[in-house]
């Protein structure tokens, strides 16, 4: 059995193979009730639980679903349990999702296990209020103007049908979504250019971006987005639409235009630099994105495609 905390927005989640002994111990726990689906999680920023994937079905207990979710947030309108099966209660889970933690500890980091264990003690939304707005750090649309190129933002209208289907959603994560290309790789900032960065701080993400034309400065047509982070852990982005919000797609979730808090990002007084954001507490700033994609109709091994 393969565990995997969904938790990133950015990276790729951490996952961990179960040993005989620890997956007989989850089937008594979960055995007999009602499993959420893998897809039926709310998208927020930080802790989402724990994704259960069976690698075959020799060892797959009677009525036990070959890919299920443990402890999150469930989605809206979603509900488990019926007159045949009941749901864990909020405690079995949490001590449930608590129980596969500690199996992942010899994968997951200190400050990792940390977070999750106050969050699922907690159940918070995040982690503290996010950072208030500088007016510097505001999109400087007038500097923007005077650059060499013609600077033109074109923000899209609002679409998440295009990202939210089984066949799309997993595979794209919040980069892909700002930057408006779903290349169906989890794509990560540089790795377009060859300039990929493994440090989740704000300048090296954001110097790693550059490299993919993501830019300060805005020159020629461009949407708008903005960076966040989680101090050492993981990145996180938005992209304002058309209509004036800001929208996002936290890892292999759907795409959202709200935030931890369930508050419509709406441009005014909300935005990616005041809304809830869960963990990703640190503001990098606004960027502009390139409408096209540099190398986006020919260059091969785009957002890491394999080169054939």
């Amino acid at each position: 059995m393969l565990i995997t905390l969904d938790i990133f927005s950015g990276r790729p989640n951490p996952s961990w193979h179960l040993s005989d002994k620890d997956a007989k111990g989850l089937f008594d726990r979960v055995g007999d009730r009602a499993l959420a689906e893998e897809s039926t999680v709310e998208g927020v920023l930080g802790y989402r639980g724990f994704v259960v994937t069976a690698l075959g079905d020799d060892k797959l207990p009677r009525g036990i679903p070959s890919s299920f979710r443990v402890a999150g947030q469930l989605a809206g309108g979603v509900t488990l349990g019926d007159d045949k099966l009941r749901a864990l209660s909020s405690d079995e889970s949490d001590d449930t999702a608590l129980w596969l933690l500690k199996t992942g500890r010899h994968i997951l980091g200190d400050d990792i296990q940390a977070y999750v264990d106050d969050h699922v003690r907690t159940r918070s939304l995040g982690a503290g209020p996010a950072e208030p707005i500088a007016d510097e750090e505001k999109p400087n649309l007038e500097e923007a103007r005077d650059s060499r190129a013609l600077c033109v933002i074109a923000n899209s209208a609002y679409n998440p049908a295009f990202w939210n289907n089984p066949a799309v959603q997993p595979n794209n994560n919040c980069y892909n979504y700002a930057m408006n290309y779903r290349s169906n790789t989890f794509a990560q900032p540089g790795r377009i250019s060859g300039h990929p960065t493994g440090v989740m701080q704000c300048a090296n993400v954001a110097a790693a971006a550059n490299w993919d034309g993501c830019l300060a400065v805005c020159s020629g047509s461009n949407h708008l987005v903005a960076l966040v982070i989680w101090p050492g852990t993981d990145f996180h982005w938005y992209r304002r639409q058309k209509e004036g919000f800001w929208a996002h797609k936290p890892g292999g979730t759907a795409v959202r235009n709200v935030d931890n808090a369930a508050h419509i990002i709406n441009g005014t007084t909300l935005t990616p630099q005041n809304c809830n954001r869960g963990p990703y507490t640190q503001f990098c700033g606004y960027r502009y994105a390139p409408n096209k994609v540099a190398g986006q109709s020919n260059q091969p091994g785009l957002w890491g495609l394999p080169v054939r």
